[in-house]
């Protein structure tokens, strides 16, 4: 009788943790401030996105929250990002197999890691075979690079450092938005206030951009498209949190 009840316990347990055989348990931190936090005086919530094995898992952090540990597939590489406000540009990074088990998530690395994040769906297995390590090292920015051909190229096994080409940036030039201060969502973005009759001259990679006018409540949003050499930007009403 004891030995089958430790037997149950043994199993218990292991459902309640990573399988020692197959998977091992990660701890994912994001140890960066955001910007909004600031205007808004209160830490942003977030959705934290991985890939597991076939399939994604999600987890939802409070705002508080800045650490959690994911139980992931011992032989295969992991691809994270936290989206703040579960839509946000995300912090990003990756654990590959043997690494340390401690994986912090930057902005820096989160347009590459959304960006494969967002594809992988459409071939798993041409993403289980990639080298993390090599990629993220030779990606120098992501909003910069030519998404098209880099997936392209992950995608039907041809990956090479060639398959990684750069496009220019774009000038943009922000005007007739309302007035007020506008502070990006990105660390490294540009802020700024903005008076009737201004222009904002800008130079931005290839991603969408967002800067929110806590003031009024307001959220700009510039989608930026470097083949094509164009923008657009929208403002709407800020999201709350």
């Amino acid at each position: 009788m004891r030995y089958i009840l430790l037997c149950l316990l043994s199993l218990s347990l292991l459902g309640c943790a990573a399988n020692p055989l197959s998977e091992v348990e990660i701890t994912v931190t994001i140890t960066e401030s955001h910007p909004w936090r600031e205007v808004a005086h209160k830490p942003l919530w977030k959705t934290v996105v991985y890939t597991d094995g076939d399939q994604l898992g999600r987890i939802h952090l409070e705002g508080d929250e800045n650490s959690v540990t994911l139980a992931v597939k011992r032989d295969r590489s992991t691809i994270i990002c936290a989206y703040p406000l579960s839509s946000l540009a995300p912090w990003g990074g990756y654990y590959s197999p043997g690494s340390k088990r401690t994986v912090s998530l930057t902005q820096a690395q989160g347009e590459l890691a959304r960006l494969l994040l967002e594809s992988w769906a459409l071939n798993e297995q041409a993403f289980e075979t990639l080298d993390l390590d090599l990629l993220f090292s030779s990606v120098l920015d992501a909003t910069l690079v030519d998404q098209d051909q880099l997936l392209l190229s992950i995608l039907d096994g041809s990956l090479s450092r060639e398959s990684i080409t750069y496009q220019q940036p774009l000038a943009v030039v922000l005007a007739d938005i309302p007035q007020g201060r506008w502070v990006s969502e990105l660390s490294d973005g540009t802020s700024f206030h903005f008076l009737w009759g201004d222009e904002i001259p800008l130079t931005v990679g290839g991603i969408i951009q967002r800067w929110i006018n806590r003031e009024q409540s307001l959220l700009l949003t510039l989608y930026a498209d470097l083949g094509a050499r164009r923008y657009t930007t929208t403002v709407s009403t800020a999201p709350w949190w």
